[in-house]
């Protein structure tokens, strides 16, 4: 097929580390229970240059023919009018690829008000993707089931062990969706080297094969260290989002500002190990981050309630950030100001509880103010002082590094303010 023939890629607003690669991985795992092996090596998936996924198959002369095209809609309408213009638009590429054979599946999240068999009738050149037991929709809760069932399967069926314990299925699951993540991830990247984005993006298929030898590795000798935990977190990042972004109503979500928050979640993926670390660090200045062992990763890690209810509001609610890849925003005053997770009230009791535990977290962790901003953004905490509200400072057991640096990270928290979220969108989108 050739290049030139394919529609636009969608993979600039696609969030496929999340709902729709989980979909994709389930429908891989389905293929590998269902296919010879000498099949599957023929096999390879693209992220994304005709569909959310497309699955094809490598042809005598040389280069990949497609047989399955799968778009996925993550939302909670039932009412088949959100998703006609979808069906409509799948089976016009399913016409412009020209080949009967090709199949053309439409995967939902939620039950529709009109049935499978109804909505065939309405759309002849496409199917509503089935799944067991006669399932017309998979929700977000139940994607990652029938993933590690399916992996459940895949070790049975060639005869490899663990499929019987649950941390060897759970733990393969997270292995198989990096694939996934690191290629969007690995996309984007050329893309912004230059290469346009449907070229990276047709041009980098994933062989199902990859899948099939990852499940087949040795994964005893993974231990849990800072990276398994740093996997973890990141796999929490993403699965908070997406359930975020599922619980908002249809119209809240414009395709600008789906847009929008799919560059963010991409560009928190993207972080390298320390840039990651230190990503958390500066949206969660009252908490030390730390995720070397079980313990740490149990009681610092990710907060859930923090991230919807305060940072993934405060990036949705505010205009896209100013400048470059980063996150942040600059005022007509240019004044700097950095969301965070922060989601205390505006008590007085909050104000200086969460006062101290970013002076705390500075002193003890050293932290530098997020980008040197003037103001943290919250849910709704407004603090003039952070330093003022923080009277029990004194009383810190911090690490000593120095009285000269210890000095300078105070003086420089000083000069920050708490900023609830209605307030700053005043300011900034404006």
């Amino acid at each position: 097929m050739a290049k030139q023939s394919l529609p636009h890629t969608a993979i600039p607003t696609w969030s496929g580390f999340i709902y729709q690669g989980r979909i994709a991985l389930y429908h891989i795992l389905k293929q590998l229970n269902a296919k010879t092996e000498n099949e599957i090596n023929e096999l390879v998936i693209q992220i994304d240059s005709i569909e959310d996924f497309t699955i094809l198959k490598s042809i005598p002369t040389g280069g990949h023919t497609p047989i399955s095209l799968h778009q996925v809609k993550a939302v909670k309408s039932a009412l088949y009018s959100t998703y006609k213009g979808d069906f409509e638009q799948l089976e016009g590429k399913w016409a412009a690829i020209g080949l009967k054979t090709v199949e053309a599946f439409f995967h939902m999240a939620t039950q529709n008000e009109k049935t499978k068999a109804q909505i065939e009738v309405l759309h002849p050149n496409m199917k509503v993707y089935e799944y067991e037991n006669s399932a017309e929709c998979c929700s977000l809760g139940d994607i990652d089931v029938k993933i590690r069932e399916q992996i459940a399967f895949v070790l049975q069926k060639y005869n490899i062990v663990g499929h019987t314990n649950p941390n060897t299925v759970q733990l393969l699951s997270e292995i198989l969706e990096k694939i996934v993540s690191n290629k969007v991830i690995y996309i984007h990247a050329l893309n912004h080297g230059g290469t346009a984005i449907r070229n990276a993006a047709y041009d980098n298929p994933i062989p199902l094969q990859d899948f099939l030898n990852a499940i087949r590795t040795d994964i005893t000798s993974h231990v849990q260290d800072e990276v398994y935990f740093e996997s973890k977190i990141r796999s929490n990042l993403n699965r908070y989002y997406q359930e975020f972004c599922l619980d908002c109503d249809e119209d809240q979500l414009s395709p600008e500002l789906k847009t929008k928050m799919n560059k963010y979640s991409i560009l928190f993926n993207s972080y390298d190990a320390v840039a990651f670390k230190k990503f958390l660090q500066n949206i969660r200045p009252h908490k030390s981050i730390s995720y070397e062992n079980l313990q740490q990763y149990t009681d610092l890690s990710l907060n859930e309630d923090e991230m919807k209810d305060s940072f993934y509001q405060i990036l949705m609610n505010i205009k896209e950030s100013n400048g470059g890849d980063g996150i942040g925003w600059v005022c007509s005053e240019s004044k700097q100001y950095f969301p965070t997770s922060i989601n205390y009230s505006n008590s007085e009791s909050s104000k200086k509880n969460v006062s101290e535990r970013i002076i705390k977290t500075a002193l003890n962790k050293m932290v530098d103010v997020p980008f040197n901003s003037d103001y943290l953004i919250t849910s709704e905490c407004n603090v003039d002082n952070i330093e003022a509200y923080a009277n029990n400072v004194n009383h810190v057991n911090h690490v000593d590094t120095g009285e000269s640096e210890s000095e300078t990270k105070i003086t420089q928290w000083r000069k920050v303010s708490l900023i609830d979220l209605e307030t700053a969108k005043k300011k900034l989108n404006d």
